[in-house]
């Protein structure tokens, strides 16, 4: 019952710049893990694959060609489509739509997974320790919490749904989430039948239920929508938990240079740390949370939580 596969959606050029680092993926979670994305992505894991010395671990990384779930060109069009008078005459980034594409085909898989849960993990995102997605004590799955709240998301939810709203303080986004692939298709099946929204498929709903004007402000979250529906149509269903990651580890580690001390050290405080695109190791922060000395007498939480407040109007780690 508590099998799962994972996909991690991801484009060529953020595979390779992690690409040591997923093995890593691997070894820390349980079943298949598949890394899903155009052809070009398919040789890139195919060289993972061949590279890697832990044949038990690498035998169970596969690719899946993102347009066997989903178009994206259809995609593309739709939105192109949708926003023809904003963009009088230029042409819509190929991001735009791929910020909305990556989404739907995490959500689009479930019609096709013949488990009965599978997760979704972001590919800039490495655990540092084996994750566990189902509570000990009763064996239900585990949603990961974390803080953070955009508006748009759930305005966007509430034409899907009409009714619902934002149903717990804290957030369901938290660089992964476990999906129940019946409760999803029960989810896409039933924005496919608001007829209210133009289209009939569930993502062209989705976008349709957004205002042209608002598309490039990422107005829709696959993790707050489906943890928000879960939440109101199985209130059981699903364990709560606090989930700890490292989202700035981008600019204090540099990934090229991040070893296994370093991992051993940050797992005793964070379930896993990402590096986001854009972020680099500045002169300033270079020998901090990397330098064997410092690790010996601080945790990385006291690191984290005695720096953070510095970040003006950046994403606040929180052990409350």
């Amino acid at each position: 019952m508590n099998d799962f596969d994972t996909l991690v959606v991801v484009i060529p050029d953020d595979f390779l710049r992690l690409k040591r680092h997923y093995i890593r993926l691997s070894a820390n979670l349980p079943g298949q893990l598949f890394f899903v994305g155009p052809k070009e992505l398919g040789a890139l894991v195919s060289g993972l694959v061949s590279e890697a010395d832990d044949s038990s671990t690498s035998s169970r990384i596969r690719w899946i060609d993102e347009n066997s779930l989903l178009s994206f060109d259809a995609v593309y069009s739709y939105l192109a489509d949708r926003m023809t008078d904003m963009l009088k005459g230029r042409e819509l980034p190929r991001k735009v739509a791929g910020w909305y594409y990556q989404q739907f085909l995490k959500m689009n898989y479930a019609l096709t997974c013949s488990d009965k849960y599978y997760m979704v993990w972001d590919g800039d995102t490495v655990p540092c320790k084996k994750v566990e997605m189902f509570k000990a004590e009763n064996g239900k799955p585990y949603f990961d919490l974390k803080n953070e709240c955009h508006e748009l998301y759930f305005e966007t939810l509430g034409k899907l749904f009409p009714g619902m709203g934002k149903v717990i303080r804290q957030s369901f986004i938290s660089e992964h989430m476990l999906f129940d692939a019946a409760i999803m298709r029960e989810l896409i099946k039933d924005i496919e039948e608001n007829d209210s929204l133009p289209g009939s498929l569930f993502w062209e709903k989705i976008l349709s239920a957004i205002p042209a004007d608002k598309i490039q402000e990422s107005a829709f979250s696959e993790f707050e929508t489906y943890g928000t529906f879960t939440a109101l149509r199985y209130m059981n269903a699903y364990a709560l938990r606090k989930w700890h990651s490292f989202r700035l580890a981008g600019e204090f580690f540099d990934p090229d240079t991040i070893c296994e001390r370093d991992f051993e050290w940050l797992s005793k405080d964070f379930d896993a740390i990402s590096f986001e695109k854009g972020h680099f190791v500045r002169e300033d922060h270079k020998n901090l949370f990397d330098n064997p000395a410092y690790q010996e007498k601080l945790s990385a939480r006291q690191m984290l939580e005695s720096i953070q407040d510095l970040f003006n109007g950046g994403y606040v780690e929180s052990w409350s």
